[in-house]
């Protein structure tokens, strides 16, 4: 390659610290035509982000020859070998500059092993950049918000095309054209005409309800000559209930919406009250600072007293739970926790910063100021969610909000009042005088076998059972690994059991029968016995005896396992020898449970005896330890639905294995470890039976035997309690009252469905958070706070150091990025594409704005108007920049193909939804019912079947009204999502998704040609419009005007006859093939019309189906 010596050319630009040097022919010319500035973040910054900073940027781990870019303290730093990569004023010193024009491939940067280069532009534009003093600067989106002025647009700009000042303020409708049309003179370009009527009708209404206009509307618009008929339109599109729904849909793909959880099981979840309240927030127009704030943080927030309001709340914290979540057998529930709080982190940098924080999880982020503390800072926000890795099987995965109907609400209301009065009816002070009467007439014998189930003396074992000594229909028998069966050994009554580990006792209960040694299930048995619900009592007593510390695993269950919550009851050892507490709907969070702060001792005989009282409260249960009431923290205390009921969607019991005594199939098992004396009552013990059990002779008789005088208040309360429990007939009936009324209360409770939220772990119980090496879950290093990226400045003190705290720092005036990623989302989903083309990418590696003023005077009015969405919109389509014609010249299509420029109206294809609906739209078959659960329409079979488990293993399609709702209602199922919307290019929403791609490919044209859907909405629009119209210029007409809001022209009407003609005569001889057509989907045939000819219009309308106008918004 030639090169030019430098002296007079570097004199010339001021560049004599190179005069040494020579550059290349291309590099020195090139230099001539850099601008008289350089600026870091416009002209050097994208260059070195994109070529440089993967060796030599922010991420310090990863620094190749000590040789820095990110910053200016970096760049100018010597390294070992004395050299620094930048010397400011000269570039004679520079290794950068010596590195970019090497030829030596030992020494050339970029290398060539990276397969990137510089061209000669760019090599050129650092070299004069350093010259200069290389001036780093905050990156653009980092710098403060400041409104920029307005720009005045001079008559002499306009001119130039011939345009007066009168016809440029004509043009001009408000602030946005004004930042436009300057951008437009600067480049020498023009803004396009006015839009047709009828085009810019179909595109207002495409953009703000997602669906188009009727013919009528069409032809009322196009005769409304009003000087306002436009801005009414956009005011009744504004306040359509259908425009909630529009906006819903990209939000929906940004909160990685789905009706199923995801992973291989991938079973389906109670989501769609989420997505609804999306539509109602955006169609009443929540201020956007709300909507974001409720949905980072509404569990936050100060209670209010309107219960509706506060479910609300609750719900819209779905956000954060609507990742994919596994309760596959085998995980490691910690592992899986652990991604789905780093899911919460990336969506929450995506959605809401606009940069990559996901890249910031195994080291330094190589190209933006995020290091790894500032990731798992920002991760540890999310961290302490009350919830499992695992999910539950039966019900949603925990915490949830439950959302009653106002009926249900109404009925639980007057349920809850009868059991305040019945409770009333059960206060101690009501019973004095009928105590005091026994008193002096007691009854001393023993009540130890009233409501006596089980009583298990595990004396001997006979062909693997136990003999019941109580009820004979409950049976005991050997449960789990018979090589490892308990042992027989001295216990506290004659003998007991020792307990190996992985074996133990399983009890059956009514629903199960023994058969020649088989155990097998009982239809016509099922409901009492040892599946207590949480409305009944129960108490359950034995002698235990740990030989040694550190063995862990339930003494006892009624349980399913973690991926089922753990429903049931369980009394559970703890390594440290306390023990745990459990009865649960779903835990962690919908559950009592406490844990003992004293510690079971060691090879000695202890009685332990749990009671509950029925009032699924943390309160009625009580734990003894050899008589003594145990004490225990509370871990949680919210059981608010049932221990039994329900498989997800089924309304039916769900299924338990049985009772067991120191056995569980799936988790830790109890071994050196021995029991003996199990009993298991349908009733609340008193404490006085509770001594007995531990081994006082007659404590009644004891403490009737004292004067009154004497007895302390204790023994007293003990004595009246121990009467009420045992002895008094109207305690006894209000109790069954009560538990009967609290029975109904369960069941209503638990089908009312739920939908998964957050909730904060109390203070005391907050996870700890590390960084991760690698991002791996059981590889912690140094410890980390809650705290935002230091760049992005850090959270106030006196904020809550929460998620409440991080959305007030989100949300505040002087945040650089929230609403400049909010303002640009926006306006893509109006001009196809942002002012920053690269909306998930606010950061190095993302394009730059291409109307940065702009963009920070929307950001700053969008603010200012109280983040009214409405509003904003509103400014947008009323821009004359919205409404120009998308028509272009070859040469305009070549000079600014993305329309990055705005010198027309913007043209792309439908959304997948959009397509869909359009056609629905078109033929009259669409259903506009706003909201309610999933539906499931046509689907090609199989497909479902190829991939699901659990309760997801076939795709029952359903019929009616639910084949013709709303793209955005049909089921979305993770694994494997609507193959049409996927088709026209709608995400997986497996993650958060800001900016679908847009794609053109043979596969849609097959969809729109051969999909049921398309093919049934040819075929009713075809029906309609025969019955409706009568010729064939007219029913033509019709399918134009419905389908493209358009008349057809001369050459299209003529064309589409003959199409018709063809199409009849084949259908004529060959009337098969149109019986054929006509019986695609399930609306109902006209048989009056002729077959053939309504085969042939069938094929007519689905041609114009398929015109790009059809699919493509103009």
């Amino acid at each position: 390659m030639k090169t030019i010596g430098l002296l007079g050319i570097l004199v010339a630009l001021g560049l004599a610290g190179c005069q040494s040097s020579q550059l290349p022919e291309d590099v020195a010319l090139a230099l001539e035509k850099t601008p008289g500035t350089v600026d870091y973040n416009l002209h050097v910054k994208p260059i070195i982000s994109d070529r440089c900073f993967k060796c030599h940027g922010p991420d310090k781990a990863k620094i190749e020859a000590g040789l820095q870019l990110a910053n200016f303290e970096g760049a100018t730093q010597e390294n070992k070998e004395g050299r620094r990569a930048i010397v400011p004023g000269n570039t004679g010193k520079s290794e950068l500059v010596k590195r970019i024009l090497s030829h030596d491939p030992e020494e050339v940067m970029p290398t060539p092993k990276s397969n990137l280069t510089l061209t000669a532009e760019e090599k050129a534009m650092l070299i004069k950049w350093i010259d200069q003093g290389a001036e780093y600067k905050e990156h653009w989106s980092l710098t403060k918000i400041e409104q920029p002025a307005v720009p005045r647009v001079g008559g002499s700009f306009l001119a130039r095309w011939g345009l007066t000042s009168d016809e440029e303020t004509a043009w001009v409708h408000n602030e946005i054209d004004q930042f436009t049309l300057t951008k437009m003179k600067e480049l020498g370009l023009k803004p396009s005409p006015k839009a047709e009527k009828a085009t810019l009708l179909r595109r207002i209404y495409l953009d703000l309800t997602g669906l188009p206009p009727t013919p009528a509307e069409v032809k009322s618009f196009e005769k409304n000559t009003a000087p306002n008929a436009y801005e009414q339109v956009v005011d009744k599109l504004l306040a359509s209930p259908h425009y909630g729904e529009q906006q819903a849909v990209s939000w929906l793909d940004l909160a990685r919406f789905a009706d199923s959880q995801g992973y291989q099981d991938d079973p389906m979840r109670n989501a769609f009250p989420y997505r609804d309240w999306v539509i109602k927030s955006f169609n009443q127009n929540l201020p956007f600072d709300q909507f974001v704030k409720l949905q980072i943080a509404g569990d936050l927030l100060p209670k209010v007293p309107n219960p509706a309001v506060q479910r609300e709340r609750e719900l819209a914290t779905a956000f954060n739970r609507l990742h994919s979540q596994s309760g596959e057998n085998g995980i490691v529930p910690e592992e899986y926790r652990i991604e789905y709080v780093a899911d919460r982190a990336n969506t929450f940098g995506k959605a809401f910063l606009g940069l990559t924080m996901e890249c910031a999880r195994c080291h330094d982020h190589k190209y933006d100021p995020i290091s790894q503390k500032d990731y798992y800072s920002l991760f540890a926000f999310f961290n302490q969610n009350k919830e499992t890795g695992q999910i539950t099987h039966n019900g949603e995965a925990c915490p949830t909000v439950m959302l009653p109907s106002a009926q249900t609400e109404q009925t639980l209301k007057f349920i809850r009042t009868k059991i305040q009065r019945l409770e009333t009816r059960l206060q101690p002070t009501l019973y004095e005088k009928p105590f005091a009467d026994w008193t002096t007439h007691p009854s001393t014998a023993s009540t130890l076998n009233q409501g006596l189930l089980v009583h298990l003396p595990l004396d001997a074992e006979v062909n693997d059972t136990y003999e019941n000594r109580a009820d004979a229909s409950y049976t005991a028998f050997i449960s789990g690994d018979k090589e490892r069966k308990p042992l027989s050994t001295p216990g506290k009554i004659g003998q007991a059991l020792a307990l190996q580990g992985g074996c133990g006792i399983g009890i059956l209960s009514e629903k199960y029968d023994r058969v020649n040694g088989k155990i097998v299930e009982n239809p016509k048995r099922f409901g009492k016995g040892l599946n207590f619900e949480r409305n009944q009592e129960f108490s359950i007593s034995l002698w235990v005896n740990p030989a040694k510390s550190g063995v862990e695993g339930a003494i006892f269950r009624r349980t399913n396992y973690e991926n089922e919550g753990y429903r049931g009851y369980s009394v559970k050892l703890n390594p440290d020898q306390t023990l745990t507490v459990l009865l649960s709907y779903v835990w962690p969070a919908n559950c009592i449970e406490l844990r003992t702060t004293e510690k079971l001792g060691l090879n000695r005989w202890q009685n332990l005896t749990l009671t509950y009282d029925g009032g699924a409260k943390a309160a009625g249960v009580r734990l003894f330890v050899d008589g003594r009431m145990a004490r225990m923290n509370i871990i949680t205390d919210h059981l608010t639905k049932g221990l039994l009921h329900g498989e997800f969607n089924s309304n039916k019991p769900a299924k338990f294995g049985g009772f067991e005594l120191g056995n569980d199939a799936r988790e830790k098992t109890l071994h050196d470890f021995s029991v003996d004396e199990l009993r298991i009552y349908n009733r609340r013990l008193s404490t006085l039976e509770v001594k007995e059990l531990a081994g006082s002779p007659n404590p009644v008789a004891d403490l009737l035997q004292l004067p009154p005088a004497r007895r302390t208040a204790g023994q007293r309360q003990n004595l009246l309690e121990h009467y009420m429990l045992t002895a008094d007939s109207t305690f006894a009936q209000t109790n069954r009252q009560l538990s009967a009324i609290r029975g109904q209360e369960v069941a209503i409770v638990s089908d009312i469905p739920e939908v998964m939220t957050m909730q904060e772990l109390p203070a005391d119980q907050q996870r700890k958070s590390f960084i991760l090496n690698r991002g791996v879950y059981d590889a912690p290093g140094p410890a980390v706070s809650a705290q935002t990226p230091l760049r992005l400045g850090k959270l106030p003190a006196d904020y809550p150091q929460n998620r409440l705290g991080l959305a007030q720092w989100l949300l505040a005036e002087d945040h650089p990025l929230f609403a400049r990623v909010m303002v640009n989302r926006l306006w893509q989903n109006y001009f196809g594409n942002g002012i920053v083309k690269t909306q998930e990418d606010f950061g190095s590696q993302g394009d730059l704005p291409s109307h940065p003023e702009l963009l920070d005077w929307l950001a700053v009015q969008f603010r200012r108007e109280n983040w009214d969405t409405k509003r904003f919109i509103k400014r947008m389509v009323m821009s004359a920049t919205y409404q120009q014609s998308s028509k272009a010249t070859a040469a305009e299509i070549e000079r600014d193909p993305d329309n990055k420029w705005l010198a027309r109206g913007s043209s792309y294809r439908l959304s997948a939804e959009q397509v869909r609906d359009n056609a629905l739209a078109a033929s009259g078959l669409l259903v506009r019912q706003i909201g309610g659960p999933s539906v499931y329409p046509y689907q090609p079979a199989g497909i479902w079947e190829a991939l699901a488990t659990r309760n997801t293993i076939s795709y029952r399609q359903q019929h009616g009204d639910s084949l013709y709702r709303r793209s955005m209602y049909t089921i979305w199922k993770r694994t494997s999502p609507p193959p049409m919307m996927l088709n026209f290019d709608s995400p997986d929403r497996s993650l958060c998704t800001v900016r679908r791609q847009k794609t053109a490919t043979p596969l849609q044209a097959l969809v729109t040609l051969n999909d049921p859907q398309f093919v049934e909405a040819a075929r009713v629009l075809a029906q309609r419009t025969m019955r409706a119209k009568p010729n064939q210029n007219e029913r033509i007409r019709y399918f134009f005007q419905a389908i493209v809001s358009r008349n057809p022209r001369e050459r299209e009407l003529a064309l589409m006859k003959e199409f018709y003609a063809e199409a009849l005569q084949g259908f004529a001889k060959s009337p098969e093939r149109a019986e054929a057509l006509l019986k695609t989907g399930e609306f109902a045939r006209d048989r009056t019309l002729n077959g053939p000819e309504l085969a042939a219009y069938t094929i007519v309308a689905n041609t114009i189906l398929n015109y790009d106008e059809a699919t493509i918004k103009r």
